[in-house]
């Protein structure tokens, strides 16, 4: 009988935090993305600039920005900008500086990052047939906040835009 009611507490409590269970977070020291044409690379900054790379090739040479693949599937830059001390994301015309950017990743799910330093700090947001990644940011960047037990800075700074519904 308490086994049956361990096992249905469990079940309740897994049921009540389905983000946790989808939500992953980390620092990485580089950026795992699709580019605009769908094509998986990997970014890794070299002081301002970025340093781009695809599965089994040598990485190039430093750029200031970088295509990806937005949300939406449309296409943005992303640079750093070393006066403001922020990321600037262009699409069309428009260049925003923020804390983050949101992208889509090799598999297609939907990811934020912000940087830290020589690297980035990641949050899974959404999957990718999620019609609508937009509504889960707030959940994602309250969940950030909340287990983010090493006072990361770069996760605070992730996890408020996040709740903000900020970024890019």
């Amino acid at each position: 009988m308490t086994c049956r009611m361990l096992v249905l507490a469990a079940a309740f409590i897994g049921a009540a935090t389905p983000l946790s269970a989808k939500t992953l977070a980390y620092e990485d020291n580089k950026l795992n993305f699709k580019t605009c044409e769908g094509e998986n690379v990997s970014a890794r900054w070299v002081g301002a600039n970025l340093s781009l790379s695809q599965p089994g090739k040598s990485p190039g040479d430093p750029s200031a920005s970088a295509e990806f693949m937005t949300w939406d599937g449309g296409c943005a830059t992303f640079q750093w900008d070393s006066d403001a001390g922020a990321l600037v994301v262009k699409q069309g015309s428009e260049a925003k500086p923020g804390d983050i950017v949101q992208f889509v990743a090799w598999d297609g799910a939907r990811w934020a990052a912000s940087r830290t330093g020589a690297g980035f700090f990641l949050a899974r947001i959404a999957d990718k047939d999620d019609a609508t990644p937009a509504s889960r940011m707030k959940a994602a960047g309250d969940w950030l906040a909340k287990n983010n037990k090493l006072g990361v800075p770069a996760a605070d700074t992730l996890a408020k835009s996040l709740s903000e519904g900020g970024g890019s």
